[in-house]
Parts: C-alpha cells; structure tokens; sequence
C-alpha cells in the first residue's frame, strides 16, 4: 500500500489501495482539496461491483452510502461496512480491511478513493 498525505492544513488524506486512486493537495491552508458535493465511486469486491455516495463538505467526508452492492454476500457486506464508520471517524481511506470480509471492505473503501478522486480541485 502507497499512501499519500494531503498538505498537513487539510484534514483528509487518501490511500492508494491496489495501485489505483490519487492525492490531492493543497498549497495553503486556505485552498481545498475537494469540492463540496456528492460524488460517486465504484470498485470491484466479493461478489461483483461495489457503488457508494460520497458525500464531501468543507473538506470533510460527511457521510459515505453503499449505493449498490447487489452481488456482495449479505454476511460479507454487513461486516465490510465497518469500514465506513472508520473511514468517516479517522477522514481517511488509509483503514485496515475486515478480517472475514477482506474483499468487500476492500471493495468499499477502493468506491471511496474512486468518489474522492471526482472530488478532487
């Protein structure tokens, strides 16, 4: 894993998960990274294609919604979306996958990095 860190004055920092996504960065502590708005990602998990909303305000993740995992394994994703509260608590991708669930949470947080990156200034 390869992480990038934003400029130390934003608070959110992404991880390349797999070799995919990127960082963005600001200049000074008065530019943002990302555009407020909502923005959506997928990637690949267990059982096929993972898509979420991110929801991105003041350089902050506000919230993170599965909009369709229909091939994930109901067990699987219940356990996967763990992720997402760390995610939003910590404001990073740079999460450790769910034992168990290692495809889905990684599923999940590489549809985040993917949202992110359409967010990017």
């Amino acid at each position: 894993i390869y992480t990038l860190s934003l400029h130390d004055a934003l608070p959110i920092c992404v991880s390349l998960q797999n070799g995919g996504g990127t960082a963005a960065g600001g200049t000074s502590g008065t530019s943002s990274a990302y555009k407020d708005g909502a923005y959506q990602g997928s990637a690949k998990g267990f059982g096929g294609n993972i898509t979420v909303k991110v929801t991105v305000k003041g350089d902050k993740i506000k919230s993170i919604d599965i909009v369709n995992a229909s091939g994930e394994d109901a067990s699987y994703l219940t356990s996967a979306k763990s992720v997402i509260g760390e995610m939003l608590q910590n404001q990073t991708t740079d999460v450790d996958t769910v034992s168990g669930a290692t495809f889905s949470s990684s599923g999940i947080i590489n549809a985040v990095i993917a949202a992110l990156e359409k967010a990017e200034r």
